[in-house]
């Protein structure tokens, strides 16, 4: 593979080669090389065969989007047409409105609110030839555009609606891209005309980004007249919540002035989460009474409800409440167990080995590919082989087929398998201890224990060491090259450059390295410091606490969903991972202290 990724001459295959029972994806690469090179009538045929041959299997898929793509681009219609029927690729679909002229199907992606791609570009200008883009469609393009909440693309969709209703959408189009500033002209202009979902969308957007100045700014626009009342609430909503989201001492005021009508679960979740944070814990109790069993009946709720009567009533009326989940296997069940002075209940629940099943499991093919796939470093390929054998099959074989998996090495597929079948209770499953060395490495470099190490890495990547993310973070710890080649430097280690922190070895002690860098900045607050790992420390100082504050109180009130889960998920983890090797299982009591503010109160 490495002299097809460097266009190198094919070498002789040997008949051991031949018979791998990979070589087809080998044969795919070449000619996936071969169709950005030298693409001719007999590569063409080749390539048709082989995928007869080997028609819905994963092995295909890839070189098919790459060669119905270069028949397009060489305008190949009479070979593209008839085996691109069932394509759901967008470029892949222009090509074929283009080879059809299909005015109605060609509308219909035109109308799309997503940046349409370049192959579109010519079916789209017949389009407008043809007088098909009338006012009325191009002016819904635009629309839902602006409901998509991507400001800049519908602009440039405004450019086909006539200037008479063009005003309108630019002026949505600048509430949802400059919110402070476009809000500020009509609470400064209450006469200035704006649509009720441009008002609506847009403030929901300056009470995320500017909580404190939009709840200023309410009552201004509050003031204008014509307000429907079901505008009106919405206005008021994003504000309570935006000022829950910045902890701000206003937002349960807000929560008081919403009309039930603009009570949703959002809002009652976040007017607890509020009241948590002030302290008012009579008045978090009664907001608790008024939700629904979907909400009140789920271990977040219920432990928060125990911890407000024992705050209220006092401890021996909570110890019921807390008994009811101490013994769940999450982070509010350990938190109740520590209200209770109780040990942890693990619920272990090895899962039996089949062996039948095994024998059966290794010897199918696809899954016989997806091993030697994971073992060439070919993760994506494998996935594939092993959910088309996989998918459909019951709870039991897929059990069975994540112990195969464990037993190859395969960690991520181990535990996302098991976590299909619906078994959670193989705790030693579902918690590895792969890449020791480089664990035990950097716990000695950064004096962390290595559970907390495995427990971030099993978070950030489920230990696939080619993970990348969105923004670029990579490897079993997630680092963003940037900010790994800072660490390298601060602590006088190897700089990774990009494909380094591909390789656990580099990667985990510069992702201790971190870790123990925030502990040192957070006077070793745990919670805080994973929070930071996950949002960044820019993040975190806006989440300091004004004055000391429990630390499930504070966790409680993170305001991004993701970074919640991630430091509760953590600690889910370091539990578990001491209780898999045989030691004393850590309690979150003393993991979490409190969580201290930016700088001591005067």
């Amino acid at each position: 593979m490495q002299r097809i990724r460097l266009h190198q001459a094919d070498l002789p295959e040997s008949a051991a080669l031949q018979s791998y029972v990979i070589h087809d994806y080998l044969v795919a690469a070449r000619w996936r090389r071969d169709l950005t090179l030298r693409p001719d009538e007999s590569l063409d045929a080749a390539i048709d065969a082989f995928l007869h041959a080997h028609a819905g299997q994963p092995v295909a898929r890839a070189l098919r989007r790459d060669w119905l793509t270069s028949l397009a681009q060489r305008r190949r219609w009479d070979w593209f047409l008839p085996r691109s029927v069932d394509v759901n690729d967008p470029v892949l679909i222009c090509d074929r409105l283009e080879a059809k002229g299909l005015a109605a199907a060609a509308l219909l992606r035109w109308i799309v609110p997503q940046k349409p791609p370049a192959e579109c570009a010519d079916v789209f200008a017949w389009l407008r030839q043809q007088g098909f883009l009338t006012a009325s469609l191009a002016e819904g393009r635009t629309r839902a555009a602006l409901s998509a909440d991507t400001p800049r693309l519908a602009r440039e969709f405004a450019a086909d609606v006539p200037l008479g209703r063009r005003a309108a959408l630019l002026q949505w189009s600048d509430l949802l891209d400059s919110p402070r500033s476009a809000l500020n002209v009509l609470a400064t202009h209450p006469a200035l005309a704006v649509e009720p979902e441009a008002l609506a969308t847009g403030f929901d957007k300056l009470s995320r980004s500017e909580p404190a100045f939009a709840l200023d700014l309410l009552p201004r626009l509050l003031a204008r007249e014509g307000l429907a009342p079901t505008l009106q609430d919405r206005l008021k909503r994003s504000a309570a919540l935006g000022a829950a989201y910045d902890r701000d001492p206003r937002a349960m005021t807000a929560f008081d002035e919403l009309p039930q009508a603009a009570v949703d679960s959002q809002v009652q979740e976040w007017r607890a989460r509020a009241a948590l944070w002030k302290g008012d814990y009579a008045r978090a109790l009664a907001w608790m009474e008024q939700m629904p069993p979907s909400l009140s009946a789920t271990p977040r709720w219920r432990y928060w409800h125990a911890r407000a009567v024992a705050a209220t009533t006092g401890d021996d009326a909570a110890a019921p409440l807390f008994a009811e989940i101490a013994g769940l296997r999450d982070f509010y069940g350990y938190l109740a167990a520590d209200r209770l002075k109780q040990p942890y209940n693990m619920n272990v629940r090895p899962s039996a080995l089949d062996a039948a099943a095994q024998t059966a499991l290794s010897s199918q093919p696809g899954l016989i590919r997806a091993h030697e796939l994971f073992d060439s470093d070919m993760t994506e390929d494998a996935i594939s082989e092993w959910t088309a054998v996989l998918d459909g099959a019951d709870a039991a074989l897929k059990v069975q087929a994540a112990l195969l998996a464990s037993r190859w090495g395969w960690y991520a597929q181990a535990i996302t398998t098991l976590a299909q079948s619906g078994e959670f209770d193989d705790v030693t499953l579902r918690y590895p201890r792969p890449y020791l060395d480089a664990v035990s490495d950097a716990g000695k470099l950064a004096q962390l224990p290595q559970d907390w190490i495995l427990a971030v890495m099993r978070q950030e990547s489920l230990f696939r060491k080619d993970a990348v993310s969105r923004a670029d973070a990579r490897g079993v710890m997630q680092l963003v090259p940037s900010t790994a080649s800072a660490i390298a430097r601060r602590w006088h280690l190897s700089s990774p450059g990009r494909d380094g922190l591909f390789d656990p070895a580099i990667a985990v002690p510069l992702g201790a390295a971190y870790l123990r860098e925030l502990l040192d900045r957070y006077g070793e607050q745990l919670a805080v410091s994973l929070a930071a790992y996950n949002a960044g420390p820019a993040a975190v100082v806006r989440w300091l606490p004004p004055k000391s504050m429990d630390a499930d109180v504070w966790i409680e009130n993170i305001p991004y969903n993701e970074t919640r889960g991630y430091v509760q998920h953590i600690l889910e983890h370091i539990v578990a991972f001491a209780s898999v090797r045989g030691a004393e299982v850590p309690r979150l009591e003393i993991l979490l202290s409190k969580v201290e503010p930016a700088t001591p109160p005067l």
